[in-house]
């Protein structure tokens, strides 16, 4: 008896392990830049945006207070998302995930990158990002650090906006969200 409970603890703990997975690799976002409309007199105006517009929108969507978000770049799953300050999921933002054209060199540590950017919010892709992502791996093939920096350009028709500016990511921030 003693020995199946052993066995079924032991099968019951390696579930739990297979299915909690490893936290995410995120990199802070900075994603800056300028889009262009039309004001009440029809003529066409600039705006100045940056990734804060995308927390603030999230948070105020998800009833969060903004200063506890960050947006990040997950280099794994090719998006862009909002996570709490300790690294948990709140929202997808901009996927390039869908349609892309890598160029990279024999070790994988130098990749030249043109992506359609994607939302949730729309089937069609919205633009497109052209850069350079530079990937440090331990010996163990671990992810150390991702840069990823380069240019952006996109539309959103609902808003009559047109989108045009450069990313690049920062520091790593940790999950330990535990999920």
């Amino acid at each position: 008896m003693k020995l199946r409970t052993l066995w079924l603890v032991m099968v019951a703990f390696c579930l739990f392990s297979a299915t909690s997975g490893r936290a995410d690799d995120l990199f802070r976002l900075y994603w800056r830049g300028t889009y262009y409309t039309k004001n009440a007199t029809g003529h066409i105006v600039t705006h100045s945006f940056n990734e804060q517009d995308f927390v603030n929108q999230v948070a105020h969507d998800n009833g969060l207070d903004p200063s506890s978000c960050i947006f990040v770049y997950r280099p794994n799953k090719r998006d862009t998302v909002v996570v709490r300050s300790n690294g948990a999921f709140v929202a997808d933002v901009i996927q390039m995930e869908y349609v892309w054209t890598d160029i990279s060199n024999p070790n994988g540590s130098v990749i030249v990158r043109q992506a359609l950017l994607f939302d949730e919010n729309h089937q069609n892709a919205l633009g497109s990002w052209m850069g350079l992502e530079t990937r440090s791996v331990n010996a163990q093939g671990v992810l150390v650090n991702d840069k990823l920096s380069g240019w952006m350009q996109y539309s959103k028709p609902e808003l009559n906006a047109v989108y045009s500016g450069q990313a690049f990511t920062g520091d790593r921030v940790v999950d330990n969200s535990g999920g």
